[in-house]
């Protein structure tokens, strides 16, 4: 085995496992995400974008961005923020035309600094269209074929009594109380285990909605709810609900569908923003809980009141020698090459290897819409409008963040209350 390049890790790996990155065999924490793992050991970044080849990094570490694409035991485009680390496992960067860290494709975004439609570049002149598209599929390209064919998977449909989706700190509310109440609860989660949020707050924070949690890990142990995690869900069309898992696809049919996806993280507009070490307060509280160093320099970016997820990042780096910094002003831009170096606040700079953008965040109203929910917009994003709380039709309820609550221990009492109408 190589020499550890292991200097990001706040505490000594519990359960340390090999795997090799581009070839390189180092350790990781086993089960932990791959992205966790990668950070830690300092590879940002590892992805890039697919026109420019702009280097990326993992900006939410929920499966909502594109930075962390790796190609993992032969698979291409696979978001590392939702594959936990297994021994010998091959993780590998994918669409760059040299190295990782050198990729020569990135010319490209030095040629059109002000971007360019590769669909019609060249087109019709003779030869140089041909040209032209076989480099436009190279630019544009994610990554060659799976190494090996996948087998089909089986799909089926079946009934059910309740369904909730999401099992973050509202999710596992809404199952807990449906539970109490002699009701059959299956809980869905893109997760590879129950939390969500919950995950990322050190547990002095919000000690109420802690509880929850270790009541709902109970309720699983003791087969009051059944949870199925690492599963998504696609789309609902009327009453039919379709998800999609390592197992294969199911469309359910259930008597009470409880809607609890969360929140989107809150982005802010300024130069820079897509470089490799930006990224929200919930995935740098993520990491942090998971026992990464994210940085020696951290600048967290709070213009309203800081987060729980800021004040457990806070909590957390303290006493380990990391520089954490809170501001209320929005950054102006961000510099460096391939990660952050640098974020120049109003006529001031300050040195930062990590930009944690700390604002409101914005529901997951997509499975409300399809379900038949009015949405109206604000500030922060679409929310739904629901003419009695928490319903959206006579078997459709949606809970907690993505009903528009904030992730407060407020929280829970309110979807309680929701549950108990149904």
């Amino acid at each position: 085995m190589s020499a550890s390049h292991d200097t990001g890790r706040l505490r000594a790996l519990a359960r340390p496992t090999s795997f090799t990155f581009d070839g390189e065999r180092v350790e990781g924490e086993l089960g932990e995400p791959v992205a966790c793992a990668l950070v830690a050991l300092g590879r940002m970044p590892w992805a890039r974008s697919p026109k420019f080849h702009r280097p990326r990094g993992p900006a939410c570490l929920r499966a909502a961005c594109d930075g962390c694409l790796a190609r993992v035991d032969g698979e291409p485009n696979v978001m590392t923020c939702t594959v936990p680390l297994a021994p010998d496992m091959d993780v590998r960067t994918q669409n760059t035309l040299g190295s990782r860290t050198i990729d020569l494709l990135r010319i490209t975004d030095w040629f059109f600094p002000d971007g360019f439609n590769h669909h019609e570049l060249f087109a019709g002149v003779t030869g140089v269209q041909t040209v032209m598209e076989v480099f436009a599929r190279r630019v544009a390209g994610l990554g060659r074929l799976p190494a090996r064919s996948v087998a089909t998977k089986p799909a089926s449909r079946r009934r059910l009594d309740a369904l909730v989706i999401g099992a973050g700190p509202a999710g596992m509310a809404a199952a807990l109380t449906l539970a109490d109440r002699g009701r059959a609860v299956e809980i869905v989660d893109e997760g590879f285990g129950a939390g969500g949020s919950l995950r990322a707050l050190h547990e002095a924070e919000m000690p109420r909605i802690h509880e929850v949690g270790h009541a709902f890990e109970r309720a699983l142990h003791g087969g009051l709810v059944a949870a199925r995690t690492r599963a998504v869900v696609g789309a609902i069309f009327e009453r039919d609900v379709l998800v999609v898992g390592e197992g294969g696809a199911e469309i359910l049919d259930p008597e009470t569908l409880v809607l609890a996806p969360g929140a989107h993280d809150g982005v802010l507009a300024f130069e820079g923003n897509d470089l490799p070490g930006v990224m929200s307060a919930r995935a740098c509280a993520t990491l942090v809980g998971r026992g990464v160093r994210p940085g020696d320099h951290v600048l967290i970016a709070a213009p309203g009141e800081p987060s729980p997820f800021t004040r457990s990042i806070g909590r957390i780096l303290s006493g380990t020698g990391v520089e954490v910094t809170v501001v209320e002003e929005p950054p102006v831009r961000v510099t460096g090459s391939s990660r952050v170096r640098e974020v120049e606040l109003g006529g001031r700079r300050v040195r930062a290897d990590l930009c944690v953008v700390d604002v409101e965040p914005s529901p997951a109203y997509e499975l409300a819409q399809q379900a038949g929910a009015t949405l109206v917009h604000e500030p922060r994003g679409y929310v739904p409008a629901l003419r009695e709380a928490g319903r959206i039709d006579a078997r459709t309820w949606i809970v907690g963040e993505s009903a528009g609550a904030r992730l407060a221990e407020e929280m829970i009492d309110g979807v309680r209350a929701v549950i108990g109408a149904i």
